[in-house]
C-alpha cells in the first residue's frame, strides 16, 4: 500500500510559473498606485493647499511627522497581524481606511480635519505596501529573497513620472474634487487585487522559491516550518532575543538616519524645487527622474544583498544618500537635477528590498513581522523630526539649505554603525 504522503509527493504539479511572482507583480501594482495618489502624488497637493488656507509650511508639515508618530504605533501592530491573520485581510482594511482618508482629505476645512484626513490615508496606505509588501515575499521567497523584494519594490519606479495624472487632475478639477476621485479609486482598485495574496507557499503544498518537493520529509517538513528544507534553512530568533542584541539597535538608528531624509523630501520635495525657482511641472519631472533611476537601488541592492556583504551595501547607500543632499543643497540649474535624482534614486531605491533583506537574514523569517515593525517604531523620531525641520527652516529663513546640509550630515554619521553591524549568534530553530 502505497503511504499517503507518498500519492501528496507524486499528485503535487508544480506551476509552470511559481505563484509567489504573481505575488510580487500584483504587490507592484499595488504600491505603483498608491505612490501615484499619496506617497508622492501628496506633494502635488501641497502649494494649492496652503495657497487655499494660507497656513504655514511648518504646520502642514506637522501632519506628516504625527503621520510618523502614528506609524509607529501602526507597525508593530500590523507586524503582528500579518503574523497572525496574513497579508489579505490587512490589504482589504487598509484600502478601505485609505481610500476613506483620501475622500476625506477632499471635504478639510481646518487644519485638524487635515490632520485626521492625513492619518487615515496614511494608515491605510501603510497596511497595503511597505511593510505588507516585504512581509509576504519574504514568506514566498528565500534564496532569491533579495531579488524578489527588489522587484517587488519597483512599482514605484513609474510612479514619478505617472504623478502627471494627479497634477492634471488638481489643475483640472482642483485639488478637493481630486481627492475624492483618488479615494474612490483606491477602493476600486486594491480590494480585487488583495484577493492574489497568499500567506505561505507550505499552506499550498509549495515551497518557497518554487522548490520542488522530493519526498515524504520534504513535504511534511515543509508543512511544519518554512526554513528547514535543505539549503533553506535558516534559523530565527525570538522578539525579545532580537531586542537584546547589538544589531537590532544599530541597524535601527542605520534605518532611523535614512528614514529623516526621506520622509523630509518624502513632503518638501516639489516645494523645494518651487523655491529655488522651478515651475511646477519641472519640480514633478524631478520627483519623476528619482523615481526611475531608483529602480537601480531596487533591483541592484536586492540583488547585491544576495551576493555580498549587507553591511557594505548599506554603508553604501548611506554614502550615495549623504552626497545626494549636498548636491541638493547646491543646485542652482535645471541640468544638476540629473547626479542628485541618481544617487538619491539610487539609495532611496536600496533602502527599499534592503531593509526586508537585512533584518530576515539577521533575525529570521519567523517573527519578521513583529521585530520589522518594532524597527519601524523606534524610528520614529528621526521620521517625525525629518518634514517638521524643512518646514520649519523655510519658515524662518525663506530657504530649506540649513535643513538639508544637517540631513546630510546625520545620513553620513551612520556609515560607521552600518559597517559594525554584524548578524547575531542565533539560538532559536524556526
Amino acid at each position: 500500500m502505497v503511504p499517503q504522503d507518498d500519492l501528496a509527493t507524486k499528485n503535487i504539479s508544480q506551476p509552470r510559473i511559481f505563484y509567489g511572482w504573481y505575488i510580487v507583480g500584483t504587490s507592484m501594482v499595488i504600491h505603483l498606485w498608491m505612490c501615484i495618489v499619496w506617497v508622492y502624488g501628496m506633494q502635488v497637493f501641497f502649494n494649492p493647499i496652503i495657497n487655499t488656507f494660507g497656513w504655514s509650511r511648518t504646520a502642514l508639515s506637522g501632519a506628516f511627522s504625527l503621520q510618523r508618530l502614528e506609524g509607529s504605533v501602526e507597525a508593530p501592530i500590523l507586524g503582528f497581524l500579518l503574523d497572525k491573520f496574513g497579508p489579505r485581510r490587512v490589504i482589504i482594511g487598509g484600502a478601505f481606511v485609505g481610500g476613506f482618508g483620501l475622500i476625506a482629505l477632499g471635504f478639510t476645512q481646518t487644519i485638524w480635519m487635515f490632520y485626521l484626513g492625513v492619518l487615515l490615508a496614511a494608515t491605510g496606505t501603510g497596511a497595503c505596501i511597505g511593510q505588507t509588501r516585504t512581509w509576504v515575499i519574504v514568506q514566498w521567497f528565500r534564496r532569491l529573497r533579495g531579488r524578489a523584494l527588489g522587484i517587488g519594490a519597483c512599482g514605484a519606479v513609474f510612479s514619478g513620472p505617472l504623478l502627471v495624472i494627479t497634477l492634471f487632475l488638481v489643475e483640472n478639477i482642483g485639488w478637493r474634487a481630486s481627492f475624492v476621485v483618488t479615494g474612490i479609486s483606491t477602493w476600486i482598485l486594491i480590494i480585487p487585487l488583495s484577493m492574489v495574496f497568499r500567506t505561505r507557499p507550505e499552506e499550498y503544498g509549495q515551497l518557497p522559491d518554487g522548490d520542488i518537493p522530493h519526498s515524504e520529509e520534504n513535504i511534511s517538513g515543509s508543512r511544519k516550518s518554512p526554513s528547514t528544507q535543505g539549503s533553506n534553512i535558516q534559523h530565527s530568533l525570538s522578539v525579545s532575543q532580537a531586542l537584546k542584541t547589538r544589531s537590532f539597535w544599530a541597524l535601527t538608528v542605520v534605518f532611523g538616519a535614512s528614514t529623516m531624509g526621506t520622509s523630509a523630501l518624502g513632503v518638501h520635495q516639489i516645494p523645494y524645487f518651487e523655491s529655488i525657482g522651478f515651475n511646477a511641472t519641472q519640480a514633478v519631472s524631478v520627483l519623476g527622474f528619482y523615481t526611475v533611476f531608483s529602480a537601480l537601488g531596487r533591483l541592484g541592492a536586492g540583488w547585491a544583498m544576495d551576493f555580498f556583504n549587507m553591511r557594505m551595501v548599506m554603508a553604501s547607500l548611506l554614502i550615495l544618500q549623504a552626497l545626494s543632499f549636498f548636491i541638493l543643497a547646491n543646485i542652482t540649474e535645471y541640468w544638476q537635477i540629473i547626479p542628485f535624482s541618481l544617487f538619491y534614486g539610487i539609495a532611496f531605491g536600496g533602502f527599499n528590498p534592503g531593509r526586508g533583506a537585512v533584518i530576515s537574514a539577521f533575525f529570521g523569517p519567523r517573527n519578521f513581522g513583529t521585530i520589522q515593525g518594532l524597527t519601524h517604531t523606534v524610528t520614529v523620531i528621526s521620521g517625525m523630526a525629518g518634514p517638521i525641520l524643512m518646514g520649519l527652516a523655510y519658515d524662518l529663513t525663506e530657504s530649506y539649505s540649513i535643513a538639508v546640509y544637517f540631513i546630510a550630515v546625520l545620513t553620513a554619521s551612520a556609515i560607521p554603525l552600518a559597517i559594525s553591524a554584524h548578524p547575531p549568534q542565533s539560538t532559536e530553530t524556526n
